[in-house]
């Protein structure tokens, strides 16, 4: 490397280095004032820091060589780099927009297209799994198992699920064009599909009758749409005179803690639900009320991406023998993140972790997982779960007609 090439590496490290410190002061007090912050970060480690920081920010002012990056994003980077400090992949600090993105998900509604896409983990090609009736996937001819190839242009082959998915939604009216390959007549054609994002609410649970009236309910994600829909998925299926229910949480990544505590208290007689253990509540159990509970056989699907709330929703099932799990081991993802908004101090907001789950048998799910009842891989070559060729959804059907025939 060159002199000069060293002199350029050496002050942009300067100016990242500063700009982290600068922001540690900023969300040091921010933490202090949500009574988050560890005890040993004392006012003296503040002091040390901001004296630090006064320093190299003069280095940077004399020195840095751009001035085409904003002070906004220099310092949401700068907090970005300070909660991964923790390490703890599960923390993260959000810039505004990134905080109404997060929020809309907890809340089950947000501006998109109304369509699911997950990832092949073979071929890390990603497809349209479900499609809303009547929004704007549909309206714009997009179907199910159609590949997303590119996006305004650009391949999506190198890039995550999620931040395929972020290149689609977006604000009301933000326009796309997916370039999409699908089958036809047994040869595979390109189309591009210009596609608008709007309010989408999140349908979360969707529902069927299978063969001999088992029902079947799917739960893709837990937010604060899911309760209304579970319910009313539930009681559709009773209304078809149902014989038993099969509740997939395949994929189901988690979500809200709350209203998987509805579910359930749905679904089970009075009880102890979950414990949750954390720093600033100590011990909080959480028991189903016996208003109403569900009284005929129960199996749940799970998976290798269950996780978080929906292995709470399997795990108190299991635990409580109120159902038998069909699958492979799940996640294992037991631990509680809480976000904090900072819109009224310097927007944005900040995910952390705070605390960890336990099962009404005080088993821990965190890094081990649900190991199922009955472990069946998944063999299908559909990229929609609870289709004709879902071999584990078979597999459950059989578990179920045991059930039954007791």
């Amino acid at each position: 490397m060159s002199r000069k090439n060293r002199k350029v590496v050496r002050r942009i490290y300067l100016a990242g280095m500063s700009s982290g410190i600068v922001m540690c002061l900023l969300i040091l007090l921010l933490l202090q004032v949500f009574q988050v912050i560890p005890k040993w970060w004392s006012s003296e480690l503040a002091d040390d820091i901001k004296e630090k920081a006064s320093v190299v920010e003069q280095y940077i002012d004399k020195y840095y060589w751009k001035s085409d990056v904003s002070d906004e994003k220099i310092a949401s980077y700068a907090a970005k780099g300070m909660i991964s400090a923790l390490g703890d992949k599960y923390s993260a600090y959000y810039t505004t927009e990134e905080m109404e993105e997060v929020m809309g998900g907890v809340n089950g509604d947000y501006a998109g297209i109304g369509a699911s896409v997950s990832l092949d983990r073979t071929t890390n090609k990603k497809y349209i799994t479900s499609i809303q009736e009547g929004k704007p996937a549909e309206k714009a001819g997009l179907k199910v198992n159609d590949e997303i190839q590119k996006i305004n242009g650009e391949s999506v082959a190198g890039k995550s699920l999620s931040d395929t998915v972020s290149m689609i939604k977006g604000e009301e009216g933000k326009t796309s064009v997916l370039t999409i390959a699908r089958t036809e007549d047994e040869r595979t054609v390109q189309k591009e599909i210009t596609v608008t994002c709007e309010k989408i609410v999140n349908q979360s649970v969707s529902i069927k009758m299978l063969a001999g009236n088992i029902g079947y309910l799917q739960i893709k994600n837990f937010d604060n749409e899911t309760t209304a829909q579970f319910r009313a998925g539930v009681d559709k299926l009773e209304e078809q005179k149902q014989k038993g229910m099969i509740v997939d949480v395949r994929d189901n990544g988690g979500g809200s803690l709350s209203a998987v505590v509805d579910v359930l208290d749905r679904l089970l007689p009075a009880g102890k639900l979950i414990t949750e253990k954390s720093k600033t509540k100590g011990d909080m159990s959480y028991e189903s009320t016996d208003e109403e509970h569900f009284d005929k056989p129960l199996v749940v699907l799970i998976n290798g991406n269950s996780a978080s709330a929906s292995e709470v929703f399997a795990g108190t099932l299991q635990d409580r023998e109120a159902a038998a799990l069909v699958g492979v081991k799940s996640f294992g993802k037991g631990i509680v993140q809480t976000i904090f908004s900072l819109e009224k101090s310097c927007g944005g907001g900040i995910k952390l972790t705070t605390g960890e789950y336990f099962l009404p048998s005080g088993r821990s799910i965190h890094e081990k997982g649900l190991t199922p009842d009955v472990e069946s891989e998944y063999t299908g070559t559909s990229n929609e779960l609870g289709a004709e060729d879902d071999n584990q959804l078979k597999k459950a059907l059989e578990i179920m007609e045991a059930k039954l025939e007791k």
